[in-house]
């Protein structure tokens, strides 16, 4: 699964404009993380995310800078972003803008979920990298979250900070020192990567308002990205309804096929054509996540549990239990925070 999860280079050029100040070759760190040498010279070449993610943690490493991610979002060209990048700069409030990313963040990086809540006048941003397999992602965290600042900051003004990050990661450093190279209280090894901050920012207007075109692109990426869906599998769009489900309590069937908009039956029917069944997506992905929860992150079994939408823990250890023959408490305590291979 990680190798069809892509994201176009030009996602890359804040990174690469890092590499380059500190005198280092940006193709030769590619290399080691399977970045096409192409990808460097052309902002709409699509290379694998796992690719992505691990040149940044590599690159934080080369660097000696846990804080890539979080400093390379300011250096990111919205216009290295495609059409989607031109309908976030033109759009006419910063609510617009997140709408939008919101909408089509898909068009530039698939298997991820990007939304935007407004809650007793508090909006929130949340970020994630759906398929579970891809880890560690700290740079890709605390990169997506400052591109998203520095987005918000085009209507808010350039000394506007988020009241709120979060991070699904442990901490490289301490909050306080995050505090003062973000300007935000953070917290970390949360349920996933977020901004909060007050729903009137949202009202904000953006500097290159045009209406008009970006109503043009709109139409351009709308049918872009409904042609790349029905590319996919109902099998492939299903998991990753399921993935976005997970955690919600609305991972049930009949709740998955109606944001795919298909009835039960009719998803029963092409899942069968396909050669499988809802449960058994079902089942490989909630393993999926939990194989993950256990290894890399502190949650407890209960919360666990409550990620994966079962009844409770009991539930989930059975479940679990059946498929690999131990508890997941034998299965933290014998690959507990051990690194693995992404692929």
């Amino acid at each position: 699964m990680p190798k069809t999860a892509t994201i176009i280079s030009g996602a890359l050029n804040g990174l690469q404009a890092m590499l380059v100040q500190k005198g280092l070759e940006p193709a030769a760190l590619g290399r080691q993380s399977g970045v096409p040498v192409g990808a460097w010279q052309d902002s709409s070449h699509e290379i694998p995310l796992f690719a992505f993610v691990e040149i940044y943690e590599h690159g934080a490493a080369m660097l000696g800078q846990p804080g890539v991610g979080w400093q390379s979002g300011p250096l990111l060209d919205l216009a290295d972003l495609g059409e989607l990048g031109d309908a976030l700069l033109t759009a006419a409030t910063v609510g617009s803008a997140l709408r939008t990313f919101e909408r089509f963040i898909r068009y530039i990086q698939s298997e991820t979920d990007l939304q935007l809540t407004v809650e007793d006048g508090v909006a929130t941003l949340t970020y994630r990298i759906l398929n579970p397999d891809i880890w560690p992602r700290r740079q890709d965290a605390e990169f997506t979250l400052s591109v998203l600042t520095e987005l918000i900051r085009r209507g808010a003004g350039d000394n506007w900070h988020p009241d709120l990050v979060c991070f699904e990661h442990s901490a490289a450093r301490s909050p306080s020192n995050f505090l003062s190279a973000s300007g935000s209280f953070c917290l970390f090894d949360c349920e996933t990567n977020a901004l909060s901050f007050p729903e009137s920012v949202l009202s904000r207007p953006m500097p290159r308002d045009d209406t008009g075109r970006h109503r043009r692109v709109l139409k351009v990426l709308s049918r872009e990205l409904a042609s790349r869906v029905r590319a996919n599998s109902i099998a492939a769009r299903t998991r990753t309804a399921i993935y976005e489900s997970l955690g919600t309590g609305a991972s049930d069937q009949e709740t998955v096929a109606r944001r795919l908009g298909l009835s039960r039956r009719s998803l029963h029917r092409h899942l069968g054509e396909e050669g499988t069944r809802f449960s058994i997506l079902l089942d490989e992905c909630r393993y999926r996540v939990a194989r993950h929860a256990l290894i890399d992150t502190p949650h407890s079994l209960a919360q666990i549990a409550c990620e994966l939408d079962y009844s409770d823990q009991t539930a989930f250890e059975r479940a679990f239990k059946r498929r690999t023959g131990i508890t997941p408490r034998q299965y933290r305590q014998t690959l507990f925070r051990t690194p693995r291979r992404q692929g």
